[in-house]
């Protein structure tokens, strides 16, 4: 009886420390630039840097992490890092997407627009783990245990778990 009632408490103190809010400790800078403008923001080990020619649109948020979004030729990119993550998103054209979250965790998206199309390109990276999608060389990479990439213009992707790699040809 004692064991159940040491399982009932443990999982009710675990439980209530989830629902608790506590004191937000968590630095969030958020860059935006259009129009040919170039805005970076550092606070302490956060930051995020968001650049665009005149017809690009870019993202970038840190949140306890690093962001980074480049966009040239009409691209929109987007590129979050959080919680000790990075996540650094370019592109001459198309869609980028990099999101970088936990420890060491590192997304890098990069994508070229061939004329007449629109690429769309992502890349999830979770602690410790590296994912990066690069359009012009139509290369997926998946590294560690928690990583995703897709190039959805050359249908290539790479999902990495602890089960092992999978890739498309």
């Amino acid at each position: 009886m004692k064991l159940i009632s040491a399982i009932v408490c443990s999982t009710a103190a675990i439980g209530g420390s989830l629902v608790v809010p506590g004191a937000a400790s968590a630095t969030d800078v958020h860059c935006r630039s259009e129009h040919g403008s170039d805005v970076t923001v550092i606070d302490g080990e956060t930051a995020c840097r968001a650049a665009t020619d005149g017809n690009g649109l870019a993202r970038a948020s840190g949140i306890d992490g690093v962001g980074y979004a480049n966009a040239t030729s009409g691209a929109t990119a987007i590129g979050i890092g959080a919680a000790g993550g990075v996540g650094a998103s370019e592109g001459a054209g198309g869609v980028p997407v990099a999101v970088g979250f936990g420890p060491d965790a590192v997304a890098l998206t990069s994508t070229v627009d061939e004329p007449g199309t629109r690429t769309f390109a992502i890349s999830i990276a979770l602690e410790g783990s590296r994912a990066g999608v690069e359009t012009g060389e139509q290369a997926v990479v998946c590294l560690g245990v928690a990583a995703f990439a897709w190039n959805a213009d050359s249908g290539d992707a790479c999902l990495a778990t602890p089960f092992g790699l999978w890739q498309t040809d």
